[in-house]
């Protein structure tokens, strides 16, 4: 009785302070503030889904994402670059030592005309994740970041891991 009463105490001292590890990635870039404006400079769905994503952003982490026009830090585009190796790409075009001044996102509407919304949300929601300054994370394969570096992944709004990340940048 001793030794059952032993193991379940470990048990509960072991499993009931457990935490879950995370595994997110940085790239070691950020803005200066958690306000950020950005423009989606797209049409129809694409516009949507870049709505959505950026919901997803503001509910999820402290980031707040507003309109900012044509003269926002974040800007998104859709257009047709061809069969090349992305459907979503994000540059960070401006930056000064370790701030992100200007990203732009572009999303590659050769392969994106033919995903579903939700799909398309993911490409954004994950370009946007970089913009803020979140890398990839592969190591929770795809269905466990929408950080996840293909299209083959299984979620498309922040998850708890890539909320985590951005709480450890801002």
């Amino acid at each position: 009785m001793k030794k059952l009463t032993l193991l379940l105490g470990l048990a509960v001292l072991v499993f009931g302070s457990w935490t879950p590890a995370f595994a997110y990635n940085l790239w070691g870039y950020q803005w200066s503030s958690t306000s950020i404006s950005y423009e989606c400079d797209m049409h129809g769905d694409y516009t949507t889904q870049c709505e959505n994503g950026k919901n997803d952003w503001n509910r999820s982490t402290p980031v707040n994402l507003t309109y900012g026009g044509s003269n926002a830090g974040i800007t998104t585009t859709a257009g047709n670059f061809g069969n090349v190796s992305w459907s979503g790409l994000c540059n960070l075009s401006q930056v000064s030592g370790r701030t992100i001044l200007k990203a732009d996102i572009q999303i590659n509407t050769h392969y994106t005309d033919s995903y579903s919304s939700l799909q398309r949300k993911g490409v954004i929601t994950h370009e946007l994740g970089h913009a803020i300054g979140l890398a990839h994370e592969d190591s929770l394969g795809r269905g466990g970041a929408v950080m996840y570096s293909n299209d083959g992944r299984t979620v498309y709004s922040p998850t708890r891991d890539d909320i985590a990340g951005v709480n450890a940048i801002y």
